[in-house]
Formats: structure tokens, sequence, C-alpha cells
């Protein structure tokens, strides 16, 4: 089952956010988007259609090409 991973970061400019990603087993991809919102929409994508691990990258290239 994917799930979401949180941690806080600073950017270029010195500001703080807080960046979402997405873990499965070993497998995680952090600091994909800000939006907690987003991340929780692809992550009930991921788990309702099963996404394999190994298509990971691919499914959030597509994900960012939808929410920007």
């Amino acid at each position: 089952m994917w799930t979401i991973t949180e941690k806080q970061y600073t950017s270029d400019d010195g500001e703080s956010y807080t960046g979402y990603g997405v873990a499965f087993g070993k497998c995680s991809v952090e600091d994909i988007t800000p939006s907690r919102a987003a991340i929780m929409r692809f992550i009930e994508a991921l788990n309702k259609y099963e996404a394999s691990p190994v298509h990971i990258y691919e499914l959030i290239e597509n994900f960012l090409a939808e929410v920007c």
C-alpha cells in the first residue's frame, strides 16, 4: 500500500515549506508537491489501481503534468 511522506524543507530563497511524497515499502520519492490535498488524490489513485513501484517515476511525471 502506498503511503504519504511528509518532511520540512528550505527553498533556495530560505523559506521553509512542507513537502509531500510517496512511499511503498523501501521505495520512496520525497518532495513531490507542497500540496497535501494533491498528494492525497495521487495516493488514492496509486492504491486504487495497485500501481507498481517500478512505474512510480512515470506516474509522478504524469501527476505533475496534470496539476501544473
